[in-house]
């Protein structure tokens, strides 16, 4: 037996080449550690990307629902109109009880030639009807003197508005909660009820509207009333 054979016999395991048992539970558990790093890792930065994408969602829904609003607001009109039961109403009517905006707005755009007026009637009001998710609402009509069985059209705007405010800028530059001035707790009762109309005083200058949301917390938007106003200015 030479040197070569003797070596051979001392060191099996060069002889076969392979790993014993224990170093190929070794090189699993050192994997295994690292494939759990990795996944950890991983899951951080998937959860990290779907709350950013969450975020530019909920940042484009607030900026739709602002610019909707403003449009609206900044094409105040003062045309009267005729609600369901006949009833002459004025062109920006609160009402204090279900905390309701609705007015008269121009510049309906109508790209598809329909035979309508470019006016339009929408209202502003808090859809409470699931306590667990309440609902900014735009409401509008498709013709501005309506008959009785006329429909409104509800749309969307914001979801998870825990309260709605309003305040209005008369004419004298001061800010009240209701409108007309002085009557917080809803409209008036007209001198003339068959023509509510006919001593409602012009619309306000200005409408504040402020709410209360679930993730941003309060939104203050501020916005001139008329066709010859600025743009809002919303704030925090």
């Amino acid at each position: 037996m030479n040197a070569a054979d003797s070596r051979i016999r001392r060191n099996p395991r060069r002889r076969g080449g392979g790993f014993t048992l224990l170093e190929l539970l070794v090189v699993i558990l050192i994997f295994g550690v690292f494939a759990a790093m990795a996944y950890g890792g991983l899951d951080n930065v998937l959860s990290a990307r779907r709350h950013i994408q969450e975020s530019l969602a909920r940042t484009a829904e607030y900026q739709a629902a602002y610019m909707r609003i403003r449009d609206d607001f900044v094409n105040g009109s003062t045309r009267t109109i005729r609600d369901n039961d006949g009833l002459s109403q004025p062109a920006f009517l609160y009402d204090g009880y279900s905390k309701r905006v609705e007015f008269t707005r121009g510049g309906w755009a109508n790209p598809a030639f329909l035979p309508r007026p470019t006016l339009e009637r929408v209202s502003y009001f808090l859809d409470d009807s699931n306590a667990g998710n309440r609902r900014l609402i735009r409401r509008s009509w498709r013709v501005l003197d309506r008959a009785p069985q006329t429909q409104p059209v509800d749309l969307v705007l914001l979801e998870h508005v825990d309260e709605l405010q309003w305040r209005f800028l008369n004419q004298n530059l001061s800010w009240s909660d209701g409108w007309p001035p002085g009557n917080t707790f809803g409209r008036s009762a007209p001198s003339n009820p068959a023509n509510p109309a006919a001593d409602a005083p012009p619309p306000p200058l200005a409408v504040e509207l402020t709410l209360r949301t679930r993730d941003w917390g309060d939104l203050r938007l501020l916005f001139h009333l008329g066709a010859a106003a600025v743009s809002g200015q919303p704030s925090t």
